[in-house]
């Protein structure tokens, strides 16, 4: 049988609680396992219902999009420290042509992801381009 985790114990990744007085309730998204416990027993444990199923599914996706944005976001800084870089070459007289010719795919890998921020959605699903 298992116990109510306490306050300060961390569940697992997608783990949800909710606690009102002397119950408490658990999502369980990486088991798809719904607990309840009052009064720190444990008095029902089921599999999710196709509702919460669907939540948890939703729940992963979001979460994906949202670290794939963080990451593209760190990519954006980054190119923009580069474009800068590149333009104070340009604009001091010392780019040469190889700083052109790699300018051009750097530009269009960062518009990639710059498309992908803008429009979201399923273009954040994958974190490629």
């Amino acid at each position: 049988m298992a116990e109510e985790p306490g306050p300060d114990v961390p569940g697992l990744p997608f783990t949800c609680e909710r606690r009102d007085g002397s119950t408490a309730e658990q999502w369980d998204a990486p088991t798809r396992t719904y607990r309840r416990f009052e009064c720190g027993a444990l008095v029902e444990e089921r599999p999710f219902t196709p509702a919460e199923d669907a939540w948890a599914l939703t729940r992963t996706v979001e979460d994906t999009r949202r670290a794939n944005r963080d990451q593209l976001g760190a990519r954006v800084r980054t190119a923009l420290a580069n474009n800068a870089a590149y333009l104070d070459k340009v604009q001091a007289g010392t780019a040469t042509n190889a700083d052109h010719i790699a300018q051009v795919p750097a530009l269009t890998r960062q518009m990639q992801g710059v498309i992908r921020l803008l429009v979201g959605s399923d273009l954040l699903d994958q974190i490629g381009g």
